[in-house]
């Protein structure tokens, strides 16, 4: 069982014309292949991300959705519908999709709306501080205590961000007092606080068993240097064990970096690449770093 706790159905250049404005203007530099698209209809998306999955071997993807409304401008859909869309998806076809909320905790009636999004089938909460707000905010509690109660996930995006959005508040160190404070809710740090933070990441996860890591934009990392790339996870698995990584691909926005297939054939391979930088990592580990341990925070079954 694969699950890619981690995919978007849009890139952020193709919902927010802001966005696709300021990476026109940076040249190509601060542009991607989904950079001068727009937003799709979400069948032929749909059939796009299935045909993806099936040629890389993934099972079910978490549809996450970052909310930089209040800091871009709100994006060429409502988050309302954006989110409607998701779990609309996965309602009509289960077998591929599973529905995150996303939501700026400052917008009005926040944890209302992640309540009907849990009743009418989402499995979990996205988070992208880098709009503007710090994750141990108090706003953000009641989302919190809401996500603890119905025992789903709450992911969160750590590490910085390109301009306009901020990269301060994406410090994993603000997860530390939410995790503290409600430990009966599961916080996943999406991309484990990326090269700058992830010494803070894991430190903090170290203390705190309800915080999980998720590795995603790590691909390039692996390109660049992979004995490094190992050399992390080996910090990983002695800190706090590799049950307590989820995968995630961050597609389509990284995509052109690496396809889904080679990222998780990357993670497939990877008791035979740590190998070769003296690091043991067993088919038992993969398996829960590649869907296992995901499943069991959502507390979910096949």
């Amino acid at each position: 069982m694969i699950i890619d706790l981690h995919r978007h159905l849009w890139s952020i250049f193709e919902r927010y014309s802001a966005v696709r404005e300021i990476a026109a203007r940076a040249g190509t530099g601060g542009m991607n292949q989904h950079s001068a698209a727009t937003a799709q209809d979400v069948t032929q998306r749909a059939a796009e991300i299935r045909a993806e999955m099936d040629k890389a071997g993934v099972d079910r993807s978490c549809l996450l959705l970052g909310d930089y409304g209040l800091r871009l401008g709100e994006g060429d859909q409502s988050i309302q519908a954006e989110n409607q869309l998701a779990i609309d998806l996965a309602a009509d076809d289960p077998d591929h999709f599973i529905a995150f909320f996303g939501v700026d905790p400052r917008r009005p009636e926040a944890a209302e709306l992640f309540r009907d999004a849990l009743d009418a089938g989402a499995k979990g909460l996205k988070l992208h501080p880098c709009a503007g707000f710090y994750p141990n905010d108090p706003v953000c509690r009641p989302l919190y205590e809401l996500a603890g109660e119905r025992g789903v996930p709450v992911a969160v995006h750590t590490g910085p961000m390109a301009s306009p959005l901020i990269s301060a508040p994406a410090s994993p160190i603000y997860l530390d007092e939410p995790a503290a404070d409600f430990p009966d809710t599961t916080f996943v740090a999406l991309h484990a606080g990326q090269r700058c933070w992830f010494s803070l990441a894991l430190d903090i996860a170290r203390w705190k068993p309800n915080l999980y890591l998720e590795l995603s934009l790590w691909q390039g990392l692996l390109l660049e240097d992979e004995a490094r790339f190992v050399h992390h996870l080996s910090e990983i698995k002695h800190g706090i064990g590799l049950d307590r990584v989820v995968f995630g691909s961050d597609c389509p926005g990284v995509s052109a970096v690496m396809p889904l297939d080679r990222w998780v054939r990357t993670w497939q391979d990877l008791p035979e690449i740590a190998a070769r930088h003296g690091l043991q990592v067993t088919d038992d580990e993969v398996a829960l770093m590649l869907g296992g341990t995901a499943a069991r925070l959502m507390a979910w079954n096949e």
